[in-house]
């Protein structure tokens, strides 16, 4: 499957499918999400929450500005870029919560191809 924007990304997760494709801009936002030190992530993740559970709890389409206005006052926004933010913020409310960011980074492993292009497998 073949993936170019944080919705379908977050369903996949969801759907713990076994390979996934990503190409596009979502490509090294994603790579930057999965590369990121552990402590930082683990600071990201709890900023990102707020957000998250915003965007679950309103009743709002998955709306790039929305998201943005959530995200960007946060020290995840600081340390992440507000786009990469933004995109982890978007995949993690496409896949139903907070958990999909978790496993994102813990049951899948990174195959780099190029800057607009990566696989994650299923480990």
């Amino acid at each position: 499957m073949v993936i170019e924007n944080e919705q379908d990304l977050g369903k996949s997760i969801n759907n713990e499918e076994e390979t996934i494709k990503i190409k596009g801009k979502l490509a090294p936002r994603i790579k930057r999400i999965w590369y990121m030190d552990r402590l930082l992530w683990c600071v990201c993740l709890a900023c990102l929450a707020v957000a998250i559970a915003a965007l679950l709890a309103s009743p709002v389409t998955y709306g790039g500005f929305m998201t943005l206005s959530l995200v960007a006052g946060t020290p995840a926004a600081c340390i992440m870029g507000t786009s990469v933010a933004s995109t982890a913020v978007l995949t993690a409310v496409s896949g139903g919560g907070i958990i999909i960011l978790k496993n994102l980074r813990h049951d899948y492993w990174l195959e780099f191809i190029n800057d607009e292009y990566i696989i994650l497998h299923r480990k």
